[in-house]
């Protein structure tokens, strides 16, 4: 048994074809079928199966992987360890990415101008996929998939608020109430995300069914679209306050309470070199700080807001 079988193996589990292991391999299928049966051989047991012509990896074959790449991502880091404490590779989610993360890497780069930094922005499923290749360090995002081997743990907790334009009447009010938001047109996050849960318990437990207008993914869009005026959108305190739109109003919901979680993912077998540590201190520290500066506007801009900010 040797690395080159493990190396093999990963790959055919990733790509679910031998066909494709090999051409990603660049070696012939007899070679990639040698080394598998040599495993299975060596391991006495089953690795996959093959029915109706395509390859299923059995439970047996799927601990063994898990193994693997536990194997081959510490192996990585031993090669590339003396680049691993001056490097970074980051992956994030894309409000993240957008909102938060161009500014944080530029001020570390300001502390650290000799290191290397590559930053992935993107969906996190994709990005957790990157982390088990080893091709990533750590993702920052808000959703967690149940990957076997990824690691998280949360960094941060924000508010989820209610937003809309100015010129919405309820802008107006002291207090605004469950039944006013839900003849308003909602602008929701997508079925399944921590936020649209958040939101959808609050209408449940005052017996109101509502449809949202628009659902989305993207932060972004949702705050474009409550800024052009379309509706009221639910959101997390630190994505409005960094989208920064002064036509944008925090609504005052006494009964709200809901939050956002933000983690940081990464392979159970990952050591957290210096580096990597000093940047996700440096990132809360920041992102708090561009928090604050966000409370401090809002409050200059919005003097009447009879919203109350949590300490954070």
């Amino acid at each position: 048994m040797t690395l080159r079988h493990i190396e093999i193996f990963s790959v055919v589990c990733q790509e679910g074809s031998i066909t494709r292991a090999a051409e990603r391999l660049h070696i012939s299928q007899p070679t990639v079928s040698v080394a598998i049966r040599e495993m299975e051989e060596y391991y006495g047991g089953c690795l996959f199966d093959l029915i109706s012509h395509k390859l299923y990896i059995t439970p047996f074959g799927q601990r063994i992987y898990d193994y693997a790449l536990r194997l081959l991502n510490l192996y990585a880091d031993m090669a590339d360890a003396k680049f691993s404490f001056d490097r970074l590779r980051i992956g994030s989610g894309t409000a993240i990415g957008k909102l938060f993360m161009p500014t944080v890497v530029k001020s570390f780069l300001s502390l650290y101008p000799d290191i290397q930094i590559c930053v992935n922005v993107g969906e996190a499923t994709r990005m957790y996929h990157l982390v088990m290749k080893n091709a990533l360090d750590f993702v920052i995002a808000e959703v967690v998939d149940d990957i076997s081997g990824l690691s998280h743990h949360s960094i941060q907790h924000f508010p989820v608020v209610a937003v809309c334009h100015r010129s919405n009447p309820l802008a107006e009010k002291a207090v605004v109430t469950a039944p006013e938001l839900a003849r308003e047109h909602l602008l929701l996050r997508e079925l399944g995300s921590h936020t649209r849960s958040g939101v959808d318990t609050y209408f449940q437990t005052h017996n109101l069914t509502v449809v949202p207008m628009w659902e989305s993914y993207s932060v972004q869009s949702l705050l474009n679209a409550a800024t052009e005026g379309i509706g009221v959108s639910f959101l997390s305190l630190d994505h409005v306050l960094a989208y920064g739109s002064p036509d944008l109003v925090i609504l005052n919901i006494p009964d709200f309470r809901a939050e956002r979680y933000v983690h940081v993912c990464y392979h159970k077998d990952k050591i957290f070199t210096p580096l990597i540590q000093n940047f996700l201190d440096y990132y809360v520290q920041s992102t708090k700080a561009l928090l604050q500066e966000g409370i401090k506007r809002y409050q200059a801009e919005h003097a009447g807001s009879t919203y109350s900010f949590p300490q954070l």
